[in-house]
């Protein structure tokens, strides 16, 4: 299930966004243009689809605590209401009115409505004073258990309210921390990654993939494989164990744990996960997960995953942020299934989003050596600092 629409008004930074969407997603800008607000947006309309919108669950999701969910802009409406909505062959539209500063309560539905293939309305409550129930209850949720499993609209839901934000971190990924936000196969910041791993050397296509992937791109890789420990006092514990091809080979084999290998290793692991694993979700968003990457390394990841996530036997979409200008080099931006946005602040400080329009100008621009990379850091396509 592709979501091929997502509106937002009225949250944070962006007072009105429409993007027309792909299977990957790709958005560049300016440090604190508004790009994961946009993902955090994204984040309320997955709680909402799945019944409650409060901190906790927007947490869950992988959205940052705290701050300023109404939009604080000057000029800008401070009824403190946030209009989203995702369409694909059905829709979900929902209205939210978000908690007053400083009070950490649910956010309340003003309007929902959840829609089936044939454009009928299978909820649509409008909630006023006087209305009868709880505010801060989704319906659509409630109606889903009625629902046929197996129809559009029923799998469109499941697929929004399934959504998260990953963001991967070093200190999770070599386990020297737990991940708040452990699921299966992988938690949010890179929890139970030597068991997802696991998974995926047992599945024949995937774990291919994977392996060639760390062939090609990491030098000194020699293969790694995952430690199982079982004793009757303790859990099962999983690590990874990788080899070095340059070290020596003699009677012991020498092998490198997280804590001895580069960060970049853990991120492509982490990001071939989230590709690869059959359980891994349908629709998912990835903050900033190339920051641990070499410039030529991200290129050549970014590629790879377009590829994986393309010829997937069941849809599957992303929407991805980064600050790396070679990640735009890998984009195959000719298929139109992948997109690039830029994002940036206006004057007056709201986010405005932008689609990179694969123009016959520059097309004519890249026969002449000029790269997305260097469009995009020279300013002609956007989404730059002005400093």
């Amino acid at each position: 299930m592709i979501i091929d629409k997502f509106t937002v008004q009225d949250f944070k930074s962006i007072e009105s966004a429409e993007l027309e969407l792909g299977c990957v997603n790709v958005f560049i800008g300016a440090n604190g243009s508004g790009k994961s607000n946009l993902l955090e947006a994204f984040g309320v309309l997955a709680a909402a689809a799945f019944g409650r919108v409060d901190e906790e669950s927007l947490v869950r999701r992988g959205c940052r605590p705290g701050g300023y969910p109404r939009t604080l802009l000057k000029d800008s409406r401070t009824d403190g209401l946030t209009k989203l909505d995702a369409e694909a062959k059905t829709g979900y539209q929902v209205t939210l009115a978000s908690p007053e500063l400083g009070r950490p309560s649910g956010w309340e539905y003003k309007r929902e409505i959840w829609s089936d293939e044939r454009g009928g309305e299978i909820v649509d409550r409008i909630f006023t004073n006087g209305s009868k129930g709880d505010p801060q209850a989704g319906l659509a949720a409630l109606r889903l258990a009625e629902t046929a499993p197996d129809s559009e609209a029923a799998r469109f839901l499941k697929t929004l309210a399934a959504y998260s934000i990953y963001s991967p971190d070093t200190t999770i990924l070599r386990g020297w921390r737990a991940d708040p936000q452990n699921r299966e196969p992988v938690g949010l910041s890179g929890g139970r990654l030597a068991e997802a791993v696991l998974d995926l050397i047992g599945d024949e296509q995937g774990g291919a993939k994977l392996e060639s992937e760390m062939q090609d791109t990491v030098e000194w890789y020699g293969g790694f494989r995952v430690r199982r420990t079982t004793s009757v006092k303790e859990p099962t514990e999983h690590g990874l164990l990788f080899t070095d091809r340059f070290f020596r080979k003699d009677k012991q084999r020498y092998y490198l744990t997280p804590n001895d290998v580069n960060e970049g290793v853990l991120y492509q692991l982490f990001l071939g996960v989230l590709c690869l694993h059959p359980e891994a979700p349908a629709l998912f968003a990835v903050d900033n997960g190339d920051h641990g990457l070499n410039p030529r390394l991200a290129k050549h990841l970014i590629q790879a995953m377009c590829g994986w996530l393309l010829e997937s036997k069941r849809p599957r979409q992303v929407l991805m942020t980064t600050h790396n200008p070679q990640v735009l080099d890998g984009l195959p931006l000719r298929d139109d299934r992948v997109r690039l946005f830029t994002v940036s602040r206006t004057d007056t400080g709201r986010s405005v989003v932008r689609r990179v329009e694969i123009t016959q100008k520059l097309l004519e621009m890249a026969d002449k050596g000029w790269t997305l990379s260097r469009l995009w850091i020279m300013g002609h396509l956007g989404g730059v600092p002005n400093v």
